[in-house]
């Protein structure tokens, strides 16, 4: 399984944020074109290769001008090079990689590929995995990003947050940091493999490349990968969904919102994001609850997957972005 190609840098507060905007094949016969803008944002502990087959599905079939970029310290986001203006910290990691964070420099890479939807610059599609959901409501309901649609999958919105594991390493780091190279991958690999519900997608070299990022190359002494699986743990941190959810700011969301949830989903029980659903109110147009799915919907069922997002898409046919051929 190959990675999500990201050729690209933005450099946002000692991060090396690297992204892609993907252009449709479709997309010929002028020096301008018009397209249909989205922006893909995965969660934890992911990476943007998750989204990789529905992207391709949309680019194969559609006119569409696509975002997809890995979170700073995910996937290959992971270089940090701090000067002194910019170096962040959080829980004693340096670089933060909070929902906090990641809401702003999700707000300042929207503006710099301009599809922030302030101005004259196109309000784009979200499609928000896991964590992604709160990421994005926070970046539309605190730092003004304008969104034309979201579809939020497998995003659970309220609290609380995280199964066992998820606590375990919260509350205890350094002991993660510890763990023998082997041990750990071990640990990351039962993750991943908690999150599908169809082993035959993991066999099928999924796992492979959803622990890559995490994992050391050399199996030598605890490396930077490590270190990163565990800061993003670490730095997770219930006010940032406590101060939209004591401020009422969900139900001023400005744009209308779609629900896709797998039905066997180990990590978040039907009952939160029913609770998402309430808070979000009548911004809910759709709900699709997938059978035979797990927290990898896009996996598990990625035909489906794709049948949900071309839906709600087509729902959406303005505004357009204007891209360079």
């Amino acid at each position: 399984m190959n990675d999500m190609d990201l050729p690209s840098t933005y450099k946002f507060q000692g991060w090396n944020i690297r992204y892609d905007l993907k252009k449709s094949r479709y997309i010929t016969g002028s020096t301008r074109a018009q397209a249909k803008c989205v922006v893909f944002v995965h969660g934890t502990p992911w990476s943007s290769v998750l989204f990789k087959p529905v992207v391709e599905a949309l680019l194969a079939k559609g006119s569409y001008q696509i975002l997809v970029y890995d979170l700073p310290g995910y996937g290959q986001s992971q270089e940090y090079n701090p000067d002194t203006n910019t170096a962040t910290s959080k829980a004693d990691f340096p670089g933060d990689t909070s929902v906090k964070f990641q809401a702003r420099a999700l707000a300042e890479l929207l503006k710099h590929v301009e599809l922030d939807g302030k101005g004259s610059n196109p309000a784009p599609a979200i499609i928000a995995h896991d964590i992604a959901g709160t990421i994005v409501l926070r970046a539309h309901l605190l730092h003004e990003c304008n969104f034309d649609t979201i579809l939020m999958a497998e995003s659970n919105c309220v609290l609380p947050w995280g199964d066992g594991f998820y606590k375990l390493v919260r509350s205890e780091p350094q002991t993660f940091l510890k763990l023998p190279p082997k041990v750990f991958e071990a640990a990351v690999r039962a993750v991943i493999q908690s999150g599908c519900h169809d082993v035959r997608v993991l066999e099928a070299g999924w796992e492979d490349a959803l622990a890559k990022p995490w994992i050391s190359e050399d199996g030598g002494e605890v490396g930077d990968r490590q270190r990163s699986f565990v800061r993003q743990i670490a730095q997770a941190d219930d006010g940032d969904v406590s101060e939209m959810l004591e401020g009422g700011l969900y139900a001023k969301v400005r744009c209308d919102v779609k629900i896709v949830w797998g039905e066997q989903d180990q990590w978040i029980p039907r009952a939160r994001i029913e609770e998402t659903i309430q808070r979000l109110g009548s911004k809910v147009k759709q709900t699709a609850f997938i059978p035979d799915a797990g927290h990898l919907v896009m996996l598990d069922k990625p035909e489906r997957f794709a049948i949900e997002v071309f839906d709600w898409l087509v729902h959406y046919e303005t505004p357009k972005c204007f891209i360079d051929i």
